[in-house]
């Protein structure tokens, strides 16, 4: 955080992705569906963020303007979000249902639910579908399970969302259609932010191994398969994919490293 003082007034600046709150990444995403530049972009977050008058904001000096709205910088770099600021999310129409998101980090998540999650992202990435936004947040924002105010109290499970299934994702992606743009967008920063911080948590798991015209998919099918230890029947895949997701991430970055090493020791004439 930025300490900053304006006369007699003290503000606080976020200098981070996961510095900031959920109002602030709300009103940066409502910023991000727009046509806004640059330089305007970062005066508008700074007059937002100081939260002061605009009296006291006049009284700023130019050069001061400037080098404040640098410490904004972050937001149009890398996305490095983990914390989830989004915790439920209800939908117009259906006062009495709430939906629960991941935790941060994603950290209860299951390795099905992430590569379902994936597919979505990378689609809207692509081709912009709104349907493939509502469908990426409906994987990630389910109910709670029935009598988790009980539940929660047995075991060892933290998250209180029910099981993913396929066949209500079409029926949840509906409704996700009235949710306000910045909310989902706000998702998909958190999940792109995920991504970011797997690739530098797994390295291996995302470094090209395979041939040339072999595409990612294949090779994360190949290291799912031998976490499945080589079988392929559904209830072998089935336990790899309800997985915790950093389970299986550690595991393919253990099998990745190997076939490296593998492949050190016995290269190719390829």
């Amino acid at each position: 955080m930025n300490q900053v003082q304006i006369n007699s007034v003290q503000c606080t600046l976020p200098g981070s992705w996961n510095e900031l709150t959920r109002k602030q990444l709300l009103y940066v995403c409502g910023l991000f569906n727009t046509e806004i530049r640059t330089i305007p972009f970062k005066l508008k977050v700074l007059k937002r963020f100081l939260g002061i008058s605009k009296k006291l904001f006049r009284t700023i000096s130019p050069e001061d303007v400037i080098f404040l709205s640098t410490t904004f910088d972050f937001l149009q770099l890398d996305v490095t979000l983990t914390r989830a600021l989004i915790k439920t999310i209800r939908v117009k129409g259906y006062p009495w249902t709430r939906y629960h998101g991941p935790m941060d980090s994603m950290s209860e998540s299951t390795f099905g639910e992430f590569a379902k999650a994936q597919m979505r992202f990378d689609l809207y990435s692509k081709t912009k579908d709104p349907m493939a936004l509502n469908e990426m947040v409906a994987i990630l924002f389910r109910p709670k399970k029935t009598f988790w105010f009980i539940r929660k109290h047995f075991g060892q499970a933290t998250d209180p969302r029910q099981m993913f299934y396929d066949r209500t994702l079409g029926r949840r992606a509906q409704r996700f259609e009235k949710v306000p743009i910045e909310i989902k967008y706000a998702v998909l920063l958190f999940f792109s932010g995920i991504q970011s911080s797997l690739t530098i948590r797994y390295p291996n798991v995302y470094k090209p191994t395979a041939k040339k015209e072999s595409t990612q998919l294949d090779g994360w099918v190949s290291l799912i398969i031998s976490l499945a230890d080589g079988k392929t029947d559904d209830k072998s895949l089935e336990r790899v994919m309800n997985s915790n997701v950093y389970n299986v991430f550690f595991g393919l970055e253990k099998q990745s490293i190997d076939y490296l090493e593998f492949m050190r020791k016995y290269p190719t004439n390829e």
